[in-house]
């Protein structure tokens, strides 16, 4: 028998024999550890929408069911930035996101498709890779998604709708003036 003191209060304990106390603390040792994938869906969300976009299509969706499913809901889609995606396409993060979804071949309609539709077209904000994505891909975005600001590392944020502008603005003018362009490579000449 041993003699103890537990709070100020002596207890006697005998010997390879817990008493209630201790094997209360006990159990609540092992309750207080927890598992990242049981913590509650909103809690969930709230970490995977401040993360980037290589984090939230190629490792979030990966670990378990849980964080596949949080990864599903619009807000962790609001905001994304595309700079990750830089030397397009020869990107690592590219190489990775094939690696993930076992693509053949990466192709930005298809990736823009996704992060369109998991945003539930609720995209708010897009900054784009340093260099400019294709015409057509840019009026894509302004079409699925009219209230997303778009902003580019090349330009400033002060004006927010510029981008979004320019990309109507010259978009109606190609389509007016259709037959007197030559595209090369996206890149357009007037003849």
């Amino acid at each position: 028998m041993q003699l103890l003191k537990h709070h100020g209060i002596r207890v006697q304990k005998e010997e390879g024999k817990m008493n209630a106390s201790e094997e209360t603390m006990k159990s609540k040792q092992v309750i207080d550890i927890r598992r990242w994938e049981d913590l509650p869906l909103d809690c969930l969300v709230n970490i995977f929408k401040r993360l980037g976009v290589e984090d939230i299509t190629t490792g979030v969706p990966f670990v378990c069911k849980s964080w596949y499913e949080a990864h599903l809901d619009p807000s962790c889609w609001k905001i994304i930035d595309l700079r990750a995606m830089y030397q397009w396409p020869q990107s690592p993060f590219i190489g990775r996101f094939m690696h993930a979804y076992h693509l053949k071949k990466f192709k930005t309609r298809g990736f823009l498709k996704i992060i369109i539709k998991r945003s539930h077209k609720l995209l708010s904000e897009l900054v784009l890779p340093d260099h400019l994505l294709p015409l057509s891909e840019m009026v894509y975005i302004c079409k699925e998604c009219p209230m997303a600001n778009i902003y580019a590392p090349w330009h400033s944020e002060k004006d927010r709708g510029f981008i979004r502008s320019f990309v109507q603005t010259f978009n109606e003018a190609v389509m007016q003036h259709s037959k007197n362009i030559v595209i090369y490579n996206n890149w357009y000449k007037y003849c």
